[in-house]
C-alpha cells in the first residue's frame, strides 16, 4: 500500500498490537470447540453439574475477553486508517487541483482515498489479517483424523476457487463502476457550478437526462456487480454449512467405528466452518478489497505523474527581468502544443499586451508564464534562473495572475484578497485593494473587507469578481503580474481603475502582463506581442505593433484591430 510501509516504520506498536491481537482473538474463536469437546467427552460421560458450571463460568470469561479484543482490534484499525489517511490527505489534494490544470475527471485520488481508508478501518482488513490461519485450523482438524482433515482441505480448496473466480469476474466491472462514479459525480458539480445558466437557458431538463443516463448505467453495473457477488457468496456459505455437516457425518462415522470420540466429532465440525469463516468473508467483502486494490494502483499511478522535483535551493525574488525562450506549452506533456516558438524578454517596468484572434494561444501563454502549464520545450527564466528552478509555493508569492474566468473561494472578502494567507495581512489586504482602485467598492458591502462572498464568490456581480480578483492579484508586490482578459466584465470606472493599477505596479518595478481583446485594457502598457494560430507573428514597442497589426488580415480577410470579441468567444483551448 502506498504509505503504508512509512506508517509501519513511523508507527510500528499499533501494527505489533493489531496483529498480536488478531492471533489472540483466533486462538478464543476456538472456545467453542473445546467446550463442547468437554461437554461431550467430559460431563456427558461423569455427568457431573460442577464441571459443567465451573466450563460454562470458563467460556463465559473466555467470550467476554474476546469481546474487549475485538473491540480494541477494530479501534486501532480505525485509528491506523485515519492516521493512514492523513500522511496522504494533503499531498492527494495537491494531487486533486492540479488535475484541474489538464481538465482530468478520469481520476478523482480524494475519493480512492476514502475507499482505501474505509477498508482499513473495516471488516475487509480483519479478513486479510485471518486468512492466515486457514491453514493452522486445517491443520487442527488433521491433528483430530486424517480423514476428517482431508476432507476440510478439500472444502478449502473449493471455497477457494469460488473466491478466484469471483476476483476475475468482478475486477473489470469494478473498474467500470468506478469510471461511471466519476462521470456521474463530474455532471453533477457541472451542472451545480453552472447553476445560472441551466436554469436560465431552460438546460435543467437536457443536463438532468444527461445525468441520469449515467446513473442508470452505474445502477446497472453495480447491480451486476451486487447479483455477482451475491451469488459467490451464497455459494460460498452453502458449501461451507455443507461442508461443516459432511465432517460431522464422517465423523459420526468415524465414532462408530470407534476412531473418534463424540467430543472431537463436534469440534471438527465447529473448527472446521471457523476455518472456512475468513474465505467466505472474503467473497462477501472481495467487492470492497477489489476496489480498494484498485484506488491503490490509481494512487500510486496519481503521485508518480504528480511528483515534483524537491527544491532546496531558495532562489532571491525576482527584480530585473523575464526571458521567454522558444517556449512550447500545453495542458499536458503529452498533448500538442496550444502555444510554440514564443520568444520575447521583458524588464522590470515593462509591460506587454498579448493580442490575437480567438484560439491565437493568448491563453495558453499567459498559463505558462505563471507556471500552471508545463513547458514543453524552451525556457522561461526569471533574473536569468529558469522558473523550474523555484519552489513552486514561494514562486507564487512573486506572481499575480487574474484569469478569464475569476474563481473566488467561500470565505471573507479579505481573505479571498490575501490568498488565505494566515496571521495579520490587514496592511497588505489593504494596501492591494488601493492599488485595484476597489477600497471604497469593498467598504460598500454590508460588512466591507469581512463580508463573506458565498461559493464561487455568488454573492457579488461579475465586475466585483473581477475587480477583487485583480486585488488578489496585487497582494504582495508581485514583481510578474498576468492579467487574463482583466476587463471583460468592467464598466468605465473599473476600467480607469485597472489602468490606474497596471501604472502603479509599472511603476513600483513589476513586470505586467495583459492578454487583451479590448483597447483599453493595453492603454498603460509598452509593448505588444501579436499571436496568430498557436504563434508568435510579432513583439515589440507597442505603437510600431499597432502599425504592423493595421495592415495584418486574418486568412478570413477582416483586420485584427478591427475584430470585437468578448470573453465568451474564446474557445475550449484557452478555457
Amino acid at each position: 500500500m502506498i504509505g503504508l510501509e512509512q506508517l509501519v516504520r513511523r508507527f510500528p506498536l499499533p501494527f505489533v498490537a493489531l496483529v498480536s491481537l488478531s492471533i489472540v482473538a483466533n486462538l478464543l474463536t476456538l472456545t467453542g470447540s473445546i467446550f463442547m469437546l468437554q461437554v461431550y467427552d467430559r460431563v456427558l460421560t461423569s455427568r457431573s453439574i460442577p464441571t459443567l458450571v465451573a466450563l460454562t463460568l470458563l467460556m463465559a470469561v473466555m467470550y467476554g475477553f474476546f469481546v474487549v479484543i475485538e473491540s480494541l482490534r477494530l479501534r486501532i484499525a480505525a485509528r491506523l486508517a485515519t492516521v493512514w489517511s492523513d500522511t496522504l490527505s494533503s499531498r492527494l489534494f495537491s494531487v486533486y487541483v492540479r488535475q484541474g490544470l489538464a481538465n482530468n475527471d478520469t481520476l478523482d485520488p480524494l475519493h480512492d482515498l476514502d475507499l482505501v481508508r474505509s477498508f482499513i478501518g473495516g471488516a475487509g482488513l480483519f479478513v486479510l489479517l485471518d486468512l492466515p490461519w486457514l491453514p493452522i485450523y486445517l491443520g487442527l482438524v488433521y491433528a483430530l483424523h486424517p480423514l476428517l482433515g482431508l476432507l476440510a482441505i478439500a472444502g478449502g480448496i473449493v471455497i477457494t476457487l469460488i473466491l478466484a473466480v469471483s476476483e476475475m469476474q468482478s475486477r473489470g466491472a469494478a473498474r467500470l463502476a468506478n469510471g461511471q462514479f466519476l462521470q456521474r459525480s463530474a455532471i453533477g458539480a457541472n451542472a451545480r457550478s453552472n447553476a445560472e445558466s441551466v436554469l436560465a437557458m431552460g438546460m435543467l431538463r437536457q443536463i438532468t437526462v444527461r445525468w441520469q443516463e449515467v446513473a442508470d448505467q452505474l445502477a446497472q453495473s453495480q447491480r451486476q456487480t451486487g447479483d455477482r457477488l451475491a451469488f459467490y457468496s451464497s455459494a460460498s456459505r452453502g458449501f461451507r454449512y455443507f461442508l461443516q455437516s459432511a465432517v460431522l457425518a464422517l465423523g459420526a462415522y468415524l465414532a462408530i467405528e470407534g476412531q473418534l470420540t463424540a467430543g472431537l466429532m463436534i469440534a471438527a465440525s465447529i473448527i472446521t466452518a471457523r476455518a472456512l469463516a475468513p474465505v467466505e468473508q472474503a467473497v462477501t467483502q472481495w467487492r470492497g478489497f477489489v476496489g480498494a486494490r484498485q484506488a491503490l494502483n490509481r494512487i500510486a499511478t496519481a503521485i508518480e505523474a504528480d511528483t515534483q522535483p524537491t527544491i532546496t535551493t531558495t532562489l532571491p525574488r525576482p527584480s530585473r527581468e523575464i526571458a521567454v525562450s522558444n517556449v512550447a506549452t500545453s495542458p499536458a506533456l503529452d498533448q500538442r502544443p496550444l502555444a510554440a516558438w514564443i520568444n520575447f524578454s521583458l524588464d522590470a517596468g515593462d509591460g506587454l499586451g498579448i493580442v490575437g484572434m480567438s484560439g491565437s494561444g493568448k491563453s495558453s501563454l499567459a498559463r505558462a508564464l505563471v507556471g500552471v502549464w508545463p513547458i514543453l520545450s524552451g525556457q522561461i527564466r526569471l533574473d536569468g534562473a529558469e522558473m523550474a528552478h523555484y519552489d513552486r509555493e514561494r514562486l507564487g508569492g512573486f506572481i499575480g495572475y487574474l484569469q478569464q474566468s475569476v474563481e473566488l473561494f467561500q470565505g471573507s472578502v479579505a481573505e479571498n484578497i490575501s490568498r488565505f494567507q494566515p496571521g495579520d495581512v490587514t496592511d497588505a489586504v489593504l494596501k492591494a485593494a488601493e492599488q485595484a482602485g476597489i477600497h471604497s467598492l469593498i467598504s460598500s458591502l454590508p460588512r466591507g473587507y469581512d463580508t463573506q462572498i458565498g461559493r464561487y464568490g455568488s454573492v457579488l456581480s461579475a465586475g466585483q469578481r473581477q475587480r477583487i480578483g485583480l486585488a488578489r492579484a496585487m497582494y504582495g508586490d508581485p514583481f510578474l503580474i498576468v492579467l487574463d482578459e482583466p476587463n471583460s466584465n468592467l464598466d468605465g470606472e473599473g476600467d480607469q481603475a485597472l489602468t490606474n493599477a497596471i501604472l502603479g505596479a509599472k511603476a513600483r518595478g513589476a513586470i505586467v502582463v495583459v492578454v487583451a481583446h479590448r483597447p483599453s485594457a493595453i492603454a498603460a502598457l509598452n509593448k505588444l506581442l501579436l499571436m496568430e494560430n498557436g504563434r508568435q507573428v510579432k513583439f515589440g514597442e507597442k505603437n510600431e505593433v499597432m502599425q504592423a497589426i493595421g495592415l495584418q488580415t486574418t486568412r478570413a480577410g477582416e483586420r485584427i484591430e478591427q475584430k470585437e470579441t468578448t470573453s465568451d468567444d474564446v474557445d475550449a483551448s484557452e478555457n
